[in-house]
C-alpha cells in the first residue's frame, strides 16, 4: 500500500460518488469512471456508487486483481477475491451540504491488507470508522431506514395534513429538529411524549377524525399503538 495519494475510481456521479470525490480529493486523487469502466493503470481502488440493482453486474466486470468496494448497505460482499465494502451510513443529497467528519464508515474486505486500504481511505473523511460484516450491516441498514426515511416520510405526511386544513407548516420546524437531538442525548424510549404514550384516548380519536386519508389513519393508529406497546400503563 502506498503512502502517498492514492487514485480512486469512482464509478458513479449520483449523491453519493458526488460527494467522496469532493472529499477524497482534499487527499487523494479519486477520478469518476464511465460507463465503459476504463480505469486508470495506477488505480488503487474502485469505489462502486451505482443503485443495488446494478452492484453484481458492475463489479464483476472489474479486473479481478482490482480492490472493488460497492456502497449498498443492503448488499452482502461480493464474491471476487479483492472484493470488498466502504458503506458511509448517512443519507446523502448532491448539492446539500456534508462534514465528513460526522458520517460513519462501515467497512469490510476479503484480506487484512484490503481492509487496511479501505481504513486508509476512510479515516481521510471520519474518525468514525466501524468494521462490520455483511450479514450485520444488512440488520443495520434495516434500522437506518426506519430512523431516517421512514421518519422524513412521516414528515411528508404531516405536511400534507397541515395544507389540508390550511396551516402553516412552518410552525413544525422546531419540533422537527428538536426530536433527532433530544432522541439521542435521552435514548428514544425515555423522550416519547404525546397523546399515545398518555393513553390519551379522546385526543386519539380527535386526531383520526382530523386526518382525511384512510392510509394515514390506519398508520396513524398503528404507531400510537405500537407507542402503548412499547409504553404500557403499569411503567407510567
Amino acid at each position: 500500500m502506498s503512502d502517498g495519494p492514492m487514485h480512486i475510481a469512482i464509478v458513479g456521479k449520483g449523491n453519493l460518488g458526488s460527494h467522496l470525490f469532493n472529499g477524497l480529493s482534499k487527499q487523494h486523487t479519486p477520478y469518476f469512471v464511465d460507463r465503459n469502466l476504463h480505469l486508470q493503470s495506477a488505480t488503487d481502488l474502485v469505489i462502486v456508487c451505482v443503485g443495488d440493482h446494478r452492484v453484481s453486474e458492475v463489479c464483476a466486470a472489474l479486473p479481478e486483481h482490482m480492490l472493488v468496494a460497492h456502497t449498498a448497505g443492503a448488499l452482502p460482499i461480493q464474491s471476487g477475491t479483492r472484493s470488498g465494502v466502504f458503506y458511509p451510513l448517512y443519507s446523502f443529497t448532491k448539492n446539500a451540504a456534508l462534514n465528513w467528519s460526522e458520517v460513519p464508515i462501515l467497512i469490510e474486505a476479503k484480506t487484512k491488507e484490503d481492509e487496511a486500504v479501505l481504513r486508509t481511505i476512510a479515516s481521510c473523511l471520519t474518525q468514525h470508522i466501524f468494521d462490520i460484516p455483511s450479514n450485520k450491516r444488512e440488520k443495520l441498514h434495516a434500522a437506518a431506514v426506519m430512523v431516517n426515511n421512514f421518519t422524513n416520510h412521516l414528515y411528508t405526511l404531516a405536511y400534507e395534513h397541515a395544507a389540508q386544513h390550511k396551516l402553516p407548516v412552518e410552525i413544525l420546524h422546531a419540533i422537527m429538529r428538536q426530536g433527532p437531538g433530544k432522541a439521542i442525548e435521552l435514548g428514544p424510549k425515555k423522550a416519547q411524549t404525546g397523546p399515545a404514550l398518555r393513553f390519551d384516548t379522546p385526543t386519539l380519536e380527535k386526531h383520526m377524525d382530523s386526518i382525511k386519508d384512510q392510509d394515514v389513519q390506519t398508520l396513524y393508529k398503528l404507531l400510537s399503538a405500537s407507542i402503548q406497546k412499547h409504553h404500557p400503563k403499569d411503567e407510567l
